[in-house]
């Protein structure tokens, strides 16, 4: 497998597992806003878990790191970790949008923002890993 398919895997893998754990940490946030700390523990230890297999699968990527001969070798790793970029604050978006009373405005609003984050730094490392990679 190509160093560049690592890149775009743990983009992948680490959008889709953080998000599931913002979109069942926040659900809970909304239900009880007064457990704002209990939750954002358990929201972190899912990150860190969530997280485990992309980073390994970044180092992987970063320890095959060579420029690739041509720019048409980036474009569909590329474009997988720029659609991830863009569906976690949009995703995040929404579940701050939708069904949030009026007393758990605020807590959700902030805990979006450290969900947003989150899901993105895997995907920014990965762009960046892919940029080194320009012939």
């Amino acid at each position: 497998m190509s160093s560049t398919y690592y890149f775009a895997f743990a983009s992948l893998l680490a959008v889709i597992s953080i998000l599931l754990v913002f979109k069942v940490n926040v659900e809970k946030l909304k239900e009880n806003p007064k457990e704002v700390g209990q939750i954002q523990t358990k929201f972190f230890i899912g990150v860190a878990i969530a997280e485990a297999i992309p980073i390994i699968l970044v180092v992987f990527g970063l320890m095959d790191l060579t420029a690739v001969s041509s720019m048409e070798e980036l474009y569909i790793p590329g474009l997988i970790v720029i659609l991830s970029l863009v569906f976690a604050p949009f995703f995040v978006f929404l579940q701050k949008s939708v069904g949030v009373p009026e007393d758990a405005k605020q807590v959700v609003n902030t805990f979006s923002f450290i969900g947003m984050a989150m899901a993105n730094a895997i995907p920014f490392i990965s762009l960046v890993g892919l940029i080194m990679m320009l012939p």
